[in-house]
């Protein structure tokens, strides 16, 4: 099985604290990537595909729609990936809130 090894080499041992806080540090930085590389996919993937020749009397117009349709899936991951970042911050404030005594 594959491993995202940022985040497999992380133990939950010792201070839960310090590890969800490194996890969840790592995991934002995780997600980040990936929506960086999902934006920079999308608006690539998108040029691409919009360069391609549509009909004729539409001068491309129809390639640049269809291009938009199909790289609006990668733009939703990309949202997908920034929830993930979101989500991984939520886990960390979560466990301080519920197990460390204020």
């Amino acid at each position: 099985m594959n491993n995202i090894s940022e985040l497999a080499r992380i133990e939950f041992r010792g201070s839960l604290g310090e590890a969800f806080k490194k996890y969840s540090q790592e995991l934002e930085a995780l997600a980040d990537r990936w929506r960086t590389e999902l934006e920079i996919a999308a608006v690539d993937a998108e040029a691409a595909m919009g360069s391609m020749k549509g009909h004729l009397l539409l001068f491309g117009l129809d390639s640049k729609v269809r291009a938009r349709r199909v790289a609006k899936r990668l733009k939703r991951a990309q949202d997908l990936a920034a929830s993930v970042g979101d989500s991984a911050d939520q886990f960390q404030r979560s466990y301080r809130r519920h197990f460390i005594p204020s």
